[in-house]
């Protein structure tokens, strides 16, 4: 099923294509199966004009009416994985072959960047089965892959898969330049060693992504090492409600909150978790770099300015034990919410952040909890200071619910916010975006909301980490997308194996 996403999604972007492609260094629309796009004042139709020429793999021609239906599919589809970027999507008209208008029933930042470049699939291979199911029960799921095999638009035509993997040939009348190579094996292996053992014995020619803590177990083969810029962030964000805790509106006080950001040595945590390769000091959550404003940075490492800071807050070492305390002999302690399923980076991450709070005079509990609890807390019972999170982004900004007050979790069960921060600005720049029309517009609007939420802490930025690619000396022409890293391989080429 094309629009669940449960293959891996290089094999979506090998074999279809989709309307506008994100940029490979900035994630910015460009123009793909679509050539050119407009949309209207009030950002409630979008117009596509489609490439002439682009046939499907089978030889039929792509038509506007492929578009039509793979939207209306990533919208209805029972296991749609998709169907959150089409929320406002109303309808897709074709007035001739080569054009779509799509109308949404309000503006929609995101379309251009998130719908916009989901792979576009045949209506002809799929269209009787999915009109064959009533209304509100379709899926693409079951469809038998056995009566043929999955047809695109893409520079890889599939030739078929088995348990360990899909074999694809170049698209040789591909819209575009065609593959340089002849042929391109996508294989699986849940583990991490097992791949960078497959990569080693020369068994596979690019693994991604590899942890920098694992380089040392590859070094049994000459290759390249990628340390390419990803639209991953980390954060802490601050619990402004947090009543059951033991310092109860702790962060009400600009003061400690800015003092625990600059208590944190993140060239450390840059070093000791990501070997060097992250972008430890980018302040923010808009890892987009489209909209990311490069001029916020995160302050550098200054304890004794954390601690004067901090004494100005009320909070003094007054026994000379080394813990800061209230008037009251109240210690200042800090609990954060960990997720046991988060990714060992930000768990390495969060314990360097408890060493250096402690160094402060700081007490510093980590809760890791389980998915169920783990959510049970940050939803309802909000009995923690600080929450983790790590997360990849899509290349239109989508996480403008964890700063406004309108998605504060105590008041909107569908929110994100989970710490109720409330600043006006930030309010005003949200609005601001979720009405922009023009790219223009949108970007000024989300450096805007940057800004807010730096001034006015929302939580510890802890800097947006690298990803790693390995490839084998003897392929060249890799170029990463921060979107996919690995989406182009229909650049790549083989020297001769003496190439070192």
């Amino acid at each position: 099923n094309p629009a669940a996403f449960a293959m891996d999604f290089q094999i979506a972007s090998s074999y279809l294509d989709p309307l506008l492609r994100p940029d490979d260094l900035t994630m910015a629309p460009t123009p793909w199966l679509a050539e050119s796009w407009e949309v209207s004042d009030d950002g409630l139709q979008i117009t596509y004009l489609l490439r002439d020429g682009v046939v499907w793999h089978n030889g039929s021609p792509f038509s506007s009416e492929d578009v039509a239906f793979s939207f209306e599919v990533y919208r209805d589809d029972q296991e749609s994985n998709a169907s959150n970027f089409l929320a406002s999507f109303v309808a897709a008209d074709t007035p001739d072959p080569r054009t779509v208008v799509v109308t949404l029933d309000v503006n929609d930042p995101t379309w251009l960047f998130n719908a916009s470049t989901l792979p576009i699939f045949s209506v002809a291979q799929y269209g009787d089965y999915w009109y064959s199911q009533p209304v509100g029960f379709r899926t693409l799921a079951g469809f038998d892959w056995n009566a043929a095999l999955p047809d695109g638009t893409g520079p890889w035509m599939i030739d078929g898969w088995n348990e360990v993997g899909v074999s694809l040939s170049a698209n040789t009348r591909y819209w575009t330049d065609p593959p340089l190579m002849s042929n391109l094996e996508i294989r699986w292996e849940s583990s991490l060693a097992a791949r960078e053992q497959a990569w080693v014995e020369r068994r596979c020619d690019i693994v991604w992504p590899i942890r920098a803590a694992d380089i040392d177990r590859v070094s049994g083969r000459i290759g390249r090492l990628y340390a390419a810029n990803a639209a991953s962030v980390m954060f802490l964000a601050f619990n402004f409600d947090a009543r059951y805790t033991a310092n109860p509106g702790v962060f009400a006080d600009i003061r400690t909150r800015q003092a625990l950001s600059m208590a944190i040595n993140r060239e450390a945590i840059g070093q000791q978790v990501f070997g060097g390769f992250a972008q430890s000091f980018a302040a923010g959550t808009v890892s987009q770099p489209w909209a990311h404003d490069e001029k916020l940075k995160s302050p550098d490492y200054d304890p004794d300015e954390a601690v004067a800071l901090l004494n100005e807050a009320g909070w003094v070492d007054y026994t000379g034990d080394g813990y800061l305390a209230d008037a009251n002999g109240q210690g200042l302690a800090m609990a954060i919410l960990l997720d046991a399923n988060a990714p060992a980076e930000i768990q390495r991450a969060v314990a360097r952040v408890k060493l250096d709070w402690e160094n402060i005079g700081v007490n510093v509990y980590i809760q890791i909890e389980k998915a169920d609890e783990f959510t049970k807390r940050w939803t309802k019972l909000r009995n923690y200071d600080l929450i983790a999170f790590s997360f990849d982004q899509f290349p239109g900004f989508s996480d403008f619910d964890l700063y406004g007050s309108g998605w504060d979790i105590r008041r909107n069960l569908v929110g994100w916010n989970p710490g109720g921060y409330e600043n006006p600005d930030a309010d005003a720049a949200i609005e601001e975006y979720l009405a922009a029309v023009t790219i223009e517009d949108q970007r000024a609007a989300l450096q805007t909301l940057q800004q807010a939420v730096d001034e006015d802490l929302a939580g510890i930025w802890l800097g947006f980490p690298q990803s790693l690619i390995l490839v084998g000396a003897d392929v060249l022409g890799f170029q990463p997308s921060m979107a996919w890293q690995t989406a182009n391989t229909a650049r790549l080429w083989r020297a001769d194996e003496s190439v070192s």
